[in-house]
């Protein structure tokens, strides 16, 4: 706590874990998390427990499955509320979606998704949902978890460009910069809103772990 006497919200952004089918482009394509990606999140939680329980109040998820199904299955397991947000779907890739990159560098060449990678604010994938339309939703769910928070304690499951949209409300970097963040499956980060007497200020604890 920074400020005396304030009323915190501790939110935990976790990105799912593997999801069956290997590393792709995969955005809204909805796949289920395999054996490991199960195992990773499970860790990545378990870690975080206070006398065999994790310290969460409630749970927001993405509406996809790698993402939903581990959230139902730990507020099921912990008597926990969920809810599911779809505005915390992932970016959408258009003609890239469920691709690997050697496909997408085969059948278009590299310029496209260079130009992606170096300034996603600039380029979006072909028919595709663009860094400033993903910013816009993702700032209207935390725009609600900090107005109407589902407990004092909440985790977040969603996805690598997500959880970058979602810090880039407290860093406020530019969009060019939105995704230099490369977060790897079941990553956590730890965020602390404090509402004090002179307003609302929010601290990232930590990213990445």
């Amino acid at each position: 706590m920074r400020f005396a006497n304030a009323e915190i919200t501790t939110i935990d952004l976790m990105r799912h874990g593997e999801p069956q089918g290997g590393r792709m482009l995969r955005g809204s394509t909805d796949h289920p998390l395999s054996d490991s990606g199960w195992q990773q999140v499970t860790d990545a939680v378990m870690r975080h427990t206070v006398d065999g329980r994790p310290p969460y109040d409630a749970i927001v998820s993405s509406p996809l499955a790698r993402c939903r199904e581990f959230a139902l299955w730990l507020g099921e397991e912990f008597d926990l509320p969920v809810q599911v947000d779809d505005d915390l779907a992932e970016l959408h890739l258009g003609e890239w979606e469920g691709k690997t990159y050697a496909q997408v560098y085969e059948q278009e060449g590299t310029e496209q998704m260079s130009a992606f990678w170096y300034d996603p604010a600039r380029a979006a994938p072909p028919r595709g949902e663009t860094l400033a339309e993903l910013d816009a939703r993702v700032s209207e769910v935390w725009r609600r978890l900090l107005v109407n928070p589902p407990g004092r304690h909440v985790l977040v499951v969603a996805h690598l460009f997500v959880c970058n949209a979602l810090l880039r409300q407290v860093l406020e970097q530019p969009l060019s910069n939105g995704l230099v963040m490369d977060l790897p499956y079941a990553a956590m980060s730890r965020l602390r809103h404090e509402r004090h007497a002179l307003g609302e200020s929010t601290f990232i604890e930590w990213i990445g772990r």
